[in-house]
């Protein structure tokens, strides 16, 4: 078996890691060393492989969900849970049975949290989404297809004017 036949089956039977992979972001330099391979050796076998190709897209696009749910969450606001440690005093009877101790432990507790609605992010995804109604100048497409226009009478009319 050739060696480049070898690493064709390798990047192939690991297909799903590699989804994984590029969907938590890793480069393709560091696919190749997980891997095992040269960089230009992934790099050929990511332009000539179908299945690669599709591994990498389906691991991008799940990525690019991930993040858009995130925004999504940040335009609307969300509620959250978080661990708090907090440092609680206790009174203990010494062994004497007279003396009082004082005893200090950190308790950790889950907390309820909510994040209001961002308003950057809410910004973000209406211009993105509805670049018509909420660019900062609605119009500006408009006025810049018709400045165009004029700017192209002019100067035809200083070419014939020649």
């Amino acid at each position: 078996m050739a060696r480049s036949d070898s690493y064709q089956e390798l990047i192939e039977s690991r297909l799903d890691e590699i989804e994984s992979w590029v969907e938590y972001g890793e480069t393709d330099k560091d696919i190749a060393e997980k891997l095992g391979v040269g960089y230009s050796t992934y790099r050929k076998y990511k332009t000539d492989s179908v299945a690669l190709k599709g591994a990498i897209a389906t691991g991008k696009d799940k990525a690019n969900q991930s993040v858009e749910k995130a925004l999504l969450n940040n335009c609307l606001g969300y509620k959250y849970t978080e661990e708090v440690a907090t440092k609680v005093k206790e009174e203990v009877l010494a062994d004497d049975g007279k003396t009082i101790l004082v005893q200090e432990k950190v308790v950790v507790k889950p907390v309820k949290k909510y994040s209001k609605p961002d308003l950057a992010a809410q910004k973000f995804w209406l211009v993105n989404r509805k670049s018509k109604m909420w660019s900062e100048d609605p119009n500006k497409v408009l006025n810049d297809k018709k400045l165009t226009k004029l700017k192209e009478k002019e100067a035809n009319s200083k070419i014939i004017g020649l």
